[in-house]
């Protein structure tokens, strides 16, 4: 994925970005315990990026029900999703957004779905791979005091083109999650709310979840959700929730990142208004035991890091 530039995203013209020199020394800093230190590092940069976008659907999108390996991806959202992003140069005939998703600029859905037809079995393992290394990653990144921050904040949807119905498919518990393949990952906000999202139900994420510690950030993400995460009350840090902001593409903007497999325990759901809108407002706390995906931790053997780091590199690892 590095060497053919799939990753990182390869135009940032409102952020500052990273060099990658910088961010081997920063990789060398967090991880010198390694010697993929580089790439592990060049993982979490890019999802600070609009990578993310790719990380989310390929997460969100997987039948995790369907008893297959890689799980099934319904193809047909993703390419709508792709088509209907519309947000800056971040566009299908942008050639950096479609890059990364391995593609080339199209100028209509059926081309943007010709194209992902073939380019998924790809972009799926690579995803999959990436999101391994970034969970692993986090489990060594710094740990958040929950004296400076009781809560962490999360403004959801947090791309444009996902609305509320879509807040269900974010957790393994969604029954649509067991298909049939092909049926659209698609559910009624208040679906998801009158069953398995609400108050003192556990949710487990399929995908990176990310805070910052300002309900006014959280507010300028949102698509209409905000989530409130509250620290375990018998803990000092956040255990599971990694200060990742030294390797962002925006040094100014803190960020907070669970693992996909995180769990957590829904604590209350209102609705306000701020600003004359309507907010969402969903309190939960985590559990703190180690996600699935984290569970990838950086003493893992040579041999599963260099297979690991064949997809993110796209070619042999040294």
């Amino acid at each position: 994925m590095i060497k053919a530039k799939y990753v990182p995203y390869q135009a940032l013209p409102d952020v500052p970005g990273k060099t990658p020199d910088e961010i081997q020394a920063i990789g060398q800093r967090l991880f010198p315990f390694t010697p993929y230190n580089f790439e592990l590092a060049m993982s979490v940069y890019d999802w600070t990026t609009p990578s993310f976008v790719r990380l989310v659907y390929l997460k969100i999108f997987q039948y995790t029900s369907v008893k297959h390996t890689p799980f099934p991806l319904d193809l047909r959202s993703i390419a709508e999703k792709i088509y209907a992003t519309n947000w800056g140069t971040y566009n299908p005939h942008d050639a950096d957004f479609m890059n990364s998703f391995m593609m080339s600029p199209a100028s209509s859905l059926r081309y943007v779905q010709a194209q992902l037809d073939v380019v998924a079995p790809m972009l799926h393992e690579s995803s999959d791979a990436q999101n391994r290394l970034i969970a692993a990653a986090m489990q060594a990144m710094p740990r958040t005091s929950s004296f400076a921050h009781a809560q962490l904040f999360s403004g959801q949807m947090d791309i444009r083109e996902l609305g509320f119905d879509y807040f269900g498919i974010e957790f393994l518990e969604c029954p649509l999650n067991a298909g049939p393949i092909g049926q659209p990952l698609i559910q009624a906000f208040e679906t998801a709310l009158a069953s398995y999202v609400s108050p003192g139900k556990t949710i487990t994420t399929k995908m990176i979840w990310s805070f910052t510690d300002t309900m006014e950030d959280a507010l300028h993400y949102s698509n209409g959700i905000v989530i409130v995460a509250k620290h375990l009350a018998n803990s000092v840090v956040w255990n599971t929730a990694s200060y990742i902001t030294p390797l962002s593409d925006d040094p100014a903007k803190a960020e907070y990142t669970f693992p996909p497999g995180s769990k957590f325990k829904i604590l209350s759901i209102d609705t306000i208004t701020y600003q004359g809108k309507q907010i969402v407002v969903i309190e939960l706390q985590p559990l703190d035991s180690m996600p699935q995906e984290g569970m990838q931790r950086l003493h893992v053997s040579d041999k599963i890091e260099k297979e690991m780091l064949v997809q993110v590199r796209g070619g042999e690892a040294g």
